[in-house]
């Protein structure tokens, strides 16, 4: 696609590089609708001031659309393992931990996210370390919501009373752990400045060549020449550094 620049005779051509397919993108905002209604219908009791809402006709009905999305919500997996069998084998090779590559992003991140130090970041797969933690959590969620929630659904005065209880606490812990990666992956998919394009990746399926280079270089070029880039990017930073700090001295 190319872009005349207002007022210039200047053109921009960006390249657009497929990230995910149609169903992917379709299953992904199904399982974002069904987790939000999860999480609402879920709150109502747990905050006081929506403790009405889970009493009378009204909590009935929370509890149903609940069940709904939940039924919804453990689904999406299947599906997707249904229709994508060798995506999903892909997916899942592609969120396989690197010790090196993922404690190195690990480590940079808050600088580079948090302060906007562009230092050398390892090179990341189709999925950065941070989204393999996001998926490895909210597959990891699903699991434990569906036999927590089929336990209390189901077992409610059949399974023992101390079984049911700690079925309730486990539904509860996990919903924090999902909602506050949640929160997580919204703000840096849609708020922060360096990863919109994820955003624009999950709405129409492609990112640009550059953001596909800078953020996930070993996907767009390839593990071993990623890594020969890598190295010498992270060279030339260290020699950068130490030229940087016997300047003052030499002076």
């Amino acid at each position: 696609m190319s872009v005349i620049l207002n007022d210039s005779d200047t053109v921009v051509t960006v390249r657009w590089v497929p990230r995910y397919d149609h169903i992917e993108r379709v299953l992904h905002w199904a399982h974002t609708a069904t987790f939000f209604i999860l999480a609402l219908t879920g709150m109502t009791l747990f905050f006081t001031c929506l403790k009405p809402l889970a009493q009378g006709e009204a909590g009935m009905l929370f509890r149903l659309v609940h069940r709904i999305a939940g039924v919804f919500f453990a689904a999406v997996p299947l599906v997707y393992a249904i229709f994508k069998p060798r995506r999903l084998a892909a997916t899942l090779k592609d969120i396989r931990f690197s010790l090196r590559n993922d404690l190195g992003w690990m480590k940079a991140a808050p600088a580079y996210y948090l302060l906007g130090k562009h230092g050398v970041m390892p090179p990341q797969g189709r999925f950065n370390t941070g989204e393999k933690l996001n998926v490895i959590i909210l597959a990891s969620s699903t699991v434990v919501f569906t036999i927590s929630g089929c336990v209390m659904w189901f077992g409610k005065g059949i399974v023992p009373p101390g079984l049911f209880n700690s079925m309730l606490v486990l539904h509860v812990i996990t919903m924090a752990v999902a909602v506050t990666m949640f929160l997580i992956h919204f703000y840096l998919a849609a708020v922060h400045p360096l990863m919109w394009q994820s955003l624009l990746g999950m709405r129409f399926g492609v990112v640009s060549e550059s953001y596909a280079r800078e953020q996930h270089a070993a996907w767009y070029y390839g593990e071993e020449k990623a890594m020969q880039m890598y190295e010498k990017e992270k060279a030339a930073a260290e020699m950068a550094n130490r030229e940087a700090e016997s300047s003052p001295a030499e002076s």
